[in-house]
């Protein structure tokens, strides 16, 4: 009879098959989550329509009305932003979900034996639900200023919330194992991305703020992870946004990097997770 040795972080195939054997593993845990954030609240699933629209009456006043800075061509500066603010959330979830899911889930991955990968999947999965969500929100809103969006292009979207949201799980994936042995880092992770939304384009004009720069400082702008992600993801709900292939292509090699890197990683933090949780 063969045997088959079931150890975390294993090098065999019985892991990856066993990933697709849990499948409906991670299915639960997305619904676990959708149900559990919004159980005993008074809105439910509002609060994912609440939370981007306070954010965009803010950043819209700081960056439009104070700042005047213009939008992507015709595009009314509050859909912009809500528009960037549905990536960029998307993305900034995702990564904190892998990054924290020793931590989160320490208790039920003590218990019993699963791909722990598994649990992040599940979680980063279940972040869809507020993105839809949000999206509804998105086209009520350019309803309301008579702003339509470019529907040949809206075949594209599903593809640039896919790749966000897998930005954000590589990325977070790969700061895992170092987030359960060093807890400042839980505390820094939320501090890195509040700065990050304001040099990535998700409150102002990619196209705007790379011309007003020199050719240095433009091209460490577009080295930034996100920045060519999520203005593509402008881009597919934005006439007049411009896509700019070169940062596009830069987040697809940080992709390609941070997501076997991260698997690796995270395969690795397996084996001694539970000593540290």
């Amino acid at each position: 009879m063969q045997k088959t040795v079931i150890e975390p972080g294993g090098k065999n195939m019985q892991y990856w098959r066993d990933i697709w054997r849990y499948r409906g593993l991670a299915a639960n845990l997305a619904r676990r989550d959708i149900i559990v954030r919004y159980k005993q609240t008074l809105i439910g699933p509002g609060w994912a329509v609440i939370n981007p629209l306070v954010q965009m009456v803010i950043m819209s006043f700081i960056f439009g009305t104070v700042a005047k800075l213009p939008s992507d061509g015709n595009a009314p500066y509050q859909v912009m932003v809500y528009t960037g603010l549905i990536a960029w959330n998307l993305f900034a979830r995702g990564l904190t979900v892998a990054s924290s899911t020793f931590i989160s889930n320490a208790d039920l991955l003590k218990k019993v034996y699963f791909p722990r990968l598994i649990a992040p999947l599940g979680q980063s999965a279940a972040l869809l639900a507020d993105c839809l969500i949000s999206l509804i929100i998105l086209f009520v809103l350019m309803g309301f200023y008579r702003f339509a969006p470019p529907w040949q292009r809206l075949i594209f979207l599903p593809l640039l919330i896919f790749l966000t949201l897998l930005l954000g799980f590589s990325a977070g994936l790969f700061l895992a194992p170092s987030n359960i042995r060093n807890r400042d880092l839980n505390q820094i992770i939320p501090f890195l991305l509040q700065v990050g939304q304001y040099v990535t384009p998700v409150v102002y004009s990619f196209a705007y703020v790379t011309s007003t720069m020199s050719r240095k400082a433009a091209l460490l702008y577009i080295l930034n992870p996100a920045a060519g992600v999520i203005n593509a993801f402008k881009w597919c709900l934005l006439p007049e946004n411009s896509f700019h292939l070169p940062s596009f292509l830069i987040s697809l090699i940080w992709i390609s990097l941070l997501l076997p890197l991260g698997i690796l990683r995270f395969r690795k933090g397996e084996r001694t997770f539970a000593d540290l949780v």
